[in-house]
Parts: structure tokens; sequence; C-alpha cells
């Protein structure tokens, strides 16, 4: 992960902050939950494409597959002035265990997602002592590890990568104790655009465009001090 990138987020979105917000408290949090990915390849072969053992396509495909995720991360929080609303700021990391296999034509590309990490901004308002809604919205970084493979014969090639792109979301907070709150939250990470492993059959070294977004929902407790 850029350090430098990860200072500059967290520099801009203290600057977001009203002058009138005071500190309220800072906390660590923790969750479970489910990860969705969806993954998009588009190939064009264009007007001649090289002689292949079996015959070959352009077009578009799009694979889709779930996992386990789990979730740490810390923030401080804001009250704003005497009001219900409140702002604070998060750096998050999340262990994802996802796998997608997606066929376009001859060619077999999975995605091996294992990681995403990154800060956001949560503003939210308590509806009540005990209950409070927010949204938030940030940065998000994601590791994960490419395979292109053929459907008729080796070789297969393997990349590891990391991608980023924005991330935005809702979530409810329930107060179990002063200091204990339940959390369910909902996350998006906004359409990560690459280019993939270049393709090597036919000696082509055509790079696809590939499309990567990622929901999560998940549960958890905050602790806060």
């Amino acid at each position: 992960m850029s350090h430098i990138k990860f200072a500059t987020l967290t520099i801009l979105a203290a600057a977001a902050i009203p002058a009138q917000a005071f500190a309220n408290e800072a906390y660590v949090f923790g969750s479970i939950g489910n990860s969705d990915v969806s993954h998009s390849i588009e190939r064009d072969i264009g007007a001649n494409p090289p002689m292949l053992p079996v015959a070959d396509t352009s077009g578009t495909t799009t694979a889709q597959d779930s996992g386990s995720s789990y979730q740490i991360g810390a923030g401080y929080q804001f009250d704003l002035g005497d009001s219900p609303f409140f702002v604070a700021l998060e750096g998050f990391y999340g262990i994802e265990d996802i796998q997608t296999r997606n066929i376009n034509s001859i060619l077999i590309t999975e995605v091996d997602v294992e990681a995403r990490y990154g800060a956001r901004v949560v503003s939210g308002i308590d509806v009540t002592d005990n209950f409070s809604f927010y949204t938030h919205g940030g940065y998000t970084w994601v590791d994960f590890d490419l395979t292109n493979r053929y459907t008729f014969a080796p070789p297969v090639t393997q990349r590891s990568d990391t991608e980023s792109a924005f991330s935005y979301g809702m979530g409810v907070r329930y107060g179990i104790t002063e200091n204990i709150s339940a959390v369910v939250d909902y996350t998006r990470v906004q359409d990560i655009d690459f280019g993939g492993i270049p393709e090597v059959a036919g000696n082509t070294n055509r790079v696809n465009p590939n499309r990567l977004a990622l929901e999560t929902i998940s549960t958890g407790l905050r602790f806060s001090f």
C-alpha cells in the first residue's frame, strides 16, 4: 500500500471536518461478512487473428462469485456541536477469500481476491441514544492474483496486482453498552479498471480491458474508549 496516498487521503478528510466539531471518542472495530465479486473481460481479436488449434471469438464476459470477508479497523469520531450529527475518520484492513473463473472464448482468467484496505470518512446521525445511521465514502486498495490459461493447451501465466478505486456505503450502529456497539455495514468498491495479463496464444501479447467490482455486507462490534 502507498503510505503517501494513505496520508494524503487522511489529511484531506481531516480538512473537511467543520471547525466547530470537537473530539468525541476513539474506537476500534472488527467484523465478519460476505463479499460478492464481479469480474468482466472485454476481448477484441481483431480482423486478422492468429491461427490457433481452436476457433477464437471476440466478446465481453462476466463472472461472479462470493466468499468470506474479515475486517479490522480503527477510527476517531467527532460530534458536530450540540447536534445529533457526527463525522469520523477510519482506517481499515480486510482479508477476502473469493475466487472467480471467467471463460471468454478460448481464454480462461481466474481472479483470487485476497485483501482490501484503505481509509474513509463517515458521516451520520444519532437517531436515538442507542441507534445511529451513517454513510461513508473513501478510497480502497484491493490485492488480488490473476491467472491466465487456455481451453486447448498450456501455457499458464500469473500475476499479482494491487488496484484502487473509490468506495462508498452505509450502515447502522446499535449501542449494547456505553462502550460496545453492534454494527451492520454495506460497502461497495466502485468498478476497478485494469489491463489483464498479455495473451501469449498466437504471440499476440494482446492486453484485454478488465473490470472488477466488490460488494461487502458485514456485521461486527465497535469498542470505544
